[in-house]
C-alpha cells in the first residue's frame, strides 16, 4: 500500500512599511503602491494526502470556516484545476495570526497550500505558475508565496524584490478587532493627488538596512478610515509611539493590527508588558526573509 504523505508548512505573516491607494480600477479593485516586508509570527499549515478523494479543512480558530468559502480550500481548488485534478487532501490550520488582522494570514495559508501541493503531489508547477494562481486568489497571495521584502504594485501582485532587514524586533498589538478590507477599500475616498517618492524613500531605506529612516517613512493611506470607524486603534497607536524604545509604529494593511519597530527586544519586552492587560493580542516578533516553509 502506498503511504500517504505529510507536510508542515509555515505560513509567514507580513506588514506593510509603506501603503498607498493609487486609483479604483474597472474590475472592481485599486491600485496600490505598498512596500511588504514579511515577519516571524506564522501560522502553522499541516497537508496530508488522503486515500479518498476531496479536500478536508479544520482549524484551532472557530472564526476560520472548514468549507469551501475557506481560500485555502479555494487554493486547493485552483489547483486541481492548473493540473486537471488532484488526490484527496487534509489541511489543518494552526493560526497564531490574528484573523482579519492586516497581517496577511489567509493570503499566507493559501500560499502555504499552493506551495505544499505542488510538492507534496509532485506537481512540478513553477513558481511563475504557482505566482500566476496565487493572484486569483487574492493580491497578498503573490508576496506571501515568495516573503523577504517587495515593493508591491498594481493590486499588490505585481513584485519588485527588495533586500530584506533580518531580525527588526517588533511588538505588534490587536485590540481584538477583525477589520474587512473589502468594506475598507469599498468605502474609500481617493484624493485627487497622492503621496509623492513616499514608496522610493522608504524602499531606499530597507535596501541600506536604515532603521530610523524606515521607521521615520511608515505610511498608511488606510489609517485614517480605519480609525475613524474604529478609535481605539488611533488610542492605541498614540501608546504605542511614546513607548521607551519605540522608532516608529503603523497599522499594518487595512488593520486592525498595529505594529511597533523597536529598538531591541529588552525594549519589546518592556512595551508588551504594558500592553499585555490592554488588548487581548500582543506579541513580540521580527522582520525575517519570510515566505513559506516546509518544516519536515
Amino acid at each position: 500500500m502506498k503511504k500517504l504523505k505529510e507536510l508542515r508548512i509555515r505560513a509567514y505573516a507580513k506588514i506593510n512599511l509603506y501603503l498607498d491607494v493609487l486609483s479604483k480600477r474597472e474590475d472592481g479593485y485599486h491600485n496600490i503602491e505598498t512596500v511588504f516586508h514579511s515577519i516571524d509570527l506564522h501560522d502553522e499549515i499541516i497537508l496530508r494526502e488522503r486515500s479518498k478523494t476531496g479536500i478536508i479543512i479544520s482549524c484551532n480558530h472557530p472564526d476560520v470556516p472548514n468549507d469551501s468559502t475557506n481560500i485555502t480550500y479555494r487554493a486547493a481548488e485552483e489547483i486541481a484545476y492548473v493540473v486537471s485534478g488532484i488526490g484527496g487532501l487534509e489541511i489543518q490550520i494552526n493560526k497564531r495570526i490574528p484573523v482579519a488582522g492586516g497581517l496577511a494570514g489567509g493570503s499566507a495559508n493559501a500560499a502555504a497550500v499552493l506551495y505544499g501541493v505542488n510538492e507534496i503531489f509532485s506537481l512540478e508547477l513553477s513558481d511563475k505558475e504557482l505566482l500566476e494562481i496565487g493572484a486569483k486568489l487574492g493580491a497578498d497571495v503573490p508576496f506571501c508565496l515568495n516573503g523577504g521584502a517587495a515593493v508591491g504594485t498594481g493590486i499588490g501582485d505585481i513584485l519588485t524584490p527588495v533586500p530584506p532587514i533580518e531580525n527588526l524586533p517588533l511588538l505588534l498589538i490587536n485590540p481584538g478587532l477583525t477589520v474587512s478590507t473589502a468594506d475598507v477599500f469599498n468605502n474609500l475616498h481617493i484624493p485627487l493627488t497622492n503621496q509623492e517618492n513616499g514608496s522610493i524613500i522608504i524602499t531606499k531605506c530597507v535596501e541600506k538596512g536604515d532603521v530610523i529612516g524606515v521607521a521615520n517613512n511608515l505610511y498608511n493611506f488606510l489609517e485614517s478610515q480605519v480609525f475613524q470607524k474604529h478609535p481605539i486603534l488611533s488610542d492605541l497607536k498614540s501608546q504605542l509611539s511614546t513607548q521607551t524604545g519605540c522608532f516608529g509604529t503603523l497599522m499594518s494593511g487595512s488593520g486592525g493590527t498595529l505594529f511597533a519597530i523597536m529598538r531591541d527586544k529588552s525594549s519589546a519586552q518592556k512595551s508588551e508588558s504594558h500592553f499585555k492587560n490592554i488588548v487581548s493580542y500582543c506579541t513580540i516578533t521580527t522582520t525575517n526573509s519570510g515566505g513559506v516553509r516546509i518544516d519536515n
